[in-house]
Formats: structure tokens, C-alpha cells, sequence
């Protein structure tokens, strides 16, 4: 995957984030059209330009990410 699609997406996953704040995995992927690999290259992008703290649960009902 190239790092340019990676970071597109992350800006797409980051607007979502900012609209919605919590949102699971999978309602992510299905908003965005992303798989699991482009979301989590995704997500670990956000991760690295340190973009505040990172939520994530496996739990339900909290199956959710979110950037604080």
C-alpha cells in the first residue's frame, strides 16, 4: 500500500472522527469503503503524527475507536 493512499485515508478517517468522536471499526469501514488492512495502515498514520490519545476496545459493547 502506498504511504499516500495510507494518509489519505487517515485525513478521511479524521474528518469522520471529528464529525461522529466514537465510531466502531466496522461502521468506519463501511462509511469509508476501507478494509481492515487500509484502515489500521490508516489508523497507525493518525497514531504516528500523534494526533492526541487513541481509544480502542475490543469489549462490546465498546468495539470503537476514537482519537481524543
Amino acid at each position: 500500500m502506498k504511504a499516500l493512499t495510507i494518509a489519505e485515508n487517515a485525513g478521511r478517517i479524521w474528518r469522520v472522527l471529528e464529525e461522529t468522536y466514537t465510531i466502531t471499526s466496522t461502521q468506519m469501514m463501511k462509511r469509508l469503503e476501507l478494509d481492515d488492512v487500509a484502515m489500521f495502515a490508516a489508523i497507525g498514520w493518525l497514531a504516528r503524527e500523534n494526533r492526541g490519545e487513541c481509544y480502542i476496545s475490543n469489549k462490546r459493547p465498546l468495539d470503537f475507536f476514537s482519537f481524543g
